[in-house]
């Protein structure tokens, strides 16, 4: 059954999906489709009234998911080197006729938590601590490291592919922290070492090693603006999904 794509086509246009953010870090966005836009689209008949919630649940979907994919790409480019875990954190919450709402936003479930630090890189701001800052922040120091400082691995500490600290250098370091002082690891300033900072070092054979330099935590700019991201995509795309899922649901329609 054909829907007379010229007359429709310019209904369309008028029933945009309404982007809006889910919370005030822009870490989730919302598509929805008013019931003054679904009025719109009502005006020609009973068998296209009777389809259009459900149409317009599935390109909801359609264009949500493609807004998905686009976030998670664009973390390449506003994130150094960003793992595999970051590059998938993003998710849909699907539609349905009845609730004409699609979200797309950042996992943050136990385990799988990717909003509480990509917020960061979103809405800008300090950044949190990661596992082994907090892992050594519980460590006895000297003092001379306070709390809330960040740890900048020299190059005496091994990375990962993703420019990341090994486990297997977190765990030499925590094996040698509060060993022998002579050969082990201390966190702290080094003393009669000249003017070197806070850090976490290794004393070997009567010389001083550096792994970690405590620094000021760094503070991040927004660089990801995720309702610009996906809103390109649902801009090009809404239309022909709206258009073809509704084709096809009267098509179907007996």
């Amino acid at each position: 059954m054909s829907l007379g794509g010229r007359l429709v086509g310019r209904q369309v246009d008028k029933c945009w999906p309404t982007l809006r953010s889910a919370y005030p870090w822009h870490m989730a966005i919302l598509l929805t489709i008013d019931q003054q836009g679904l009025e719109k689209l009502s005006r020609f008949g009973s068998a296209v009234q009777k389809q259009l919630p459900f149409a317009t649940s599935v390109a909801l979907n359609a264009v949500a998911f493609d807004g998905r994919t686009a976030a998670n790409s664009a973390t390449v480019g506003a994130f150094n080197k960003p793992t595999r875990f970051t590059q998938t954190a993003f998710l849909v919450q699907k539609s349905t006729k009845r609730d004409l709402t699609a979200a797309i936003y950042a996992n943050d479930a136990p385990g799988k938590n990717r909003a509480k630090y990509l917020r960061y890189g979103i809405q800008g701001g300090a950044r949190p601590a990661k596992g082994f800052e907090r892992y050594f922040a519980g460590v006895a120091n000297d003092g001379t490291i306070t709390p809330g400082t960040t740890l900048v691995p020299t190059r005496n500490v091994k990375l990962n592919a993703s420019g990341n600290v090994s486990l297997a250098t977190l765990k030499s370091i925590g094996k040698g922290l509060g060993g022998n002082p002579r050969g082990g690891f201390f966190i702290g300033t080094p003393r009669g070492a000249g003017t070197r900072p806070p850090g976490i070092y290794r004393r070997s054979r009567e010389r001083l090693f550096a792994y970690f330099i405590a620094k000021d935590a760094p503070t991040y700019t927004s660089r990801f603006n995720l309702p610009d991201i996906a809103g390109k995509v649902i801009e090009r795309r809404f239309n022909d999904y709206l258009m073809s899922s509704l084709e096809k649901a009267l098509s179907n329609a007996k």
